[in-house]
């Protein structure tokens, strides 16, 4: 599961769920006032075959509106097409059949190409929504029976701003959702970064205290060596993890991450027990099961156990209610060793912390166990199951 692409992705399905309420909303508001127009048009009554054709037109421009949910291009042109059918009938007593008002349900393709489409594609909507509007007045204009100077002015400004309308609240739209996919792009860079950050001190922690102890036992052994060789062979040996110290530490350094606090043994997988009995509470039962034959895990896997575990712990205990019931499942098998936490959602989210959810501890999480060759998955139902899967450290 690809935590970092969920948080950064917006969440497109909002918009394509607008899509369909307006287009639901135009068609049940504007086609019952299109076929009532039709019927009780002033002037000469409007031949029975034409409001027929005109009521099939006003349902495929309606139909069109729900399309751009899923394919705003092939729903914007064919919208375009009706448009010039309306454009080109006229109604005997009344305007253009472009003013019906079916033909609102166009100002929604507009919006929808401005919104998902690129620069070029939301501008080529524009101008082609643009030039129709003219066209309706220009065929209007041309009518024997047309209106009036002034009404084509009203009519012609009308469509145009309409149009314009339409598409400006479209890129609008867009704008805001590409400024929200930069803001949540920083906030994970920011994320990563942390998180690499807190990585480089744990792996201090981790070679500095083996070298921590490769040196205190090679400084006792030289100590209590008898002959003068194996006293030069371990000298050097001390050295050179002294030497090693010091690189880690001017490299760290130079990171902008130097070591300051003295140097303790980080946390593993064996940890987990003790972690879990921390967390309990008269509130909080947490459940601890391990099953299979425990074997050596590389430092950084057992780390990112240790993490995983104590990250979905803190999750389920501060953002639940209580009570609450807890889970924690250790499965070594043959290659592998499997981290399951699982809680039953206790009384639901609390009301001032909220759910989890995919921020930057379940970021950290997932660059954790990634970079320690494991797979993680999160899923959320009643209550959340947190699923990593690390590798076994090859014996020798």
């Amino acid at each position: 599961m690809d935590i970092m692409g969920e948080v950064a992705k917006p969440d497109a399905r909002i918009d394509g769920n607008g899509v369909l309420v307006s287009a639901a909303v135009i068609t049940v508001i504007a086609l019952p006032l299109t076929v009532v127009t039709l019927l009780q048009a002033p002037g000469i009554p409007v031949d029975g075959g034409l409001v027929a054709w005109l009521s099939v037109v006003s349902v495929l421009l309606h139909a069109a509106g729900f399309l751009s949910r899923w394919t705003p291009v092939v729903a914007f042109v064919a919208g375009s097409a009706l448009m010039l059918v309306f454009a080109f009938t006229t109604i005997p007593g009344y305007s253009s059949a472009a003013m019906l008002p079916s033909c609102v349900a166009y100002l929604l393709l507009v919006w929808k190409m401005a919104s998902d489409g690129g620069t070029r594609r939301s501008f080529g909507a524009l101008a082609v929504g643009v030039t129709g509007a003219g066209l309706i007045t220009t065929v209007d204009a041309l009518r024997q029976d047309g209106p009036e100077p002034l009404m084509l002015l009203v009519e012609g400004g009308a469509l145009v701003a309409g149009i314009v309308a339409a598409w400006a609240l479209g890129a609008l739209s867009r704008l805001r959702r590409l400024a929200a996919a930069e803001r949540a792009e920083e906030r994970i860079r920011l994320a990563l970064a942390e998180e690499r950050n807190r990585i480089g001190r744990d792996l201090h922690d981790i070679v500095a205290h083996s070298l921590s102890v490769m040196i205190a036992q090679a400084e006792a052994a030289r100590l209590t060596a008898g002959t003068p060789g194996s006293d030069g062979e371990l000298e050097r040996v001390a050295e050179t993890g002294r030497s090693a110290m010091q690189g880690l530490r001017g490299m760290l350094g130079v990171l902008g991450n130097p070591e300051s606090q003295p140097l303790e043994p980080v946390q593993g997988i064996d940890g987990v027990p003790a972690l879990v009995a921390r967390a309990r509470s008269a509130e909080h039962t947490i459940a601890l099961a391990v099953r299979g034959e425990p074997r050596p895990l590389a430092p950084d896997a057992g780390l990112a156990a240790y993490r995983m575990t104590q990250e979905a712990l803190t999750n389920a205990i501060r953002h639940l209610t209580a009570p609450l019931s807890i889970e924690v499942d250790v499965e070594w098998r043959e290659r592998e060793v499997a981290v399951t936490v699982t809680d039953d959602g206790g009384q639901g989210t609390d009301p001032h912390t909220g759910a989890p959810r995919g921020g930057t501890g379940l970021i950290g999480m997932a660059e954790r166990v990634e970079r320690a060759g494991g797979t993680l998955e999160i899923r959320r139902s009643v209550g959340w199951r947190v699923h990593a899967v690390l590798p076994i450290e090859a014996s020798s």
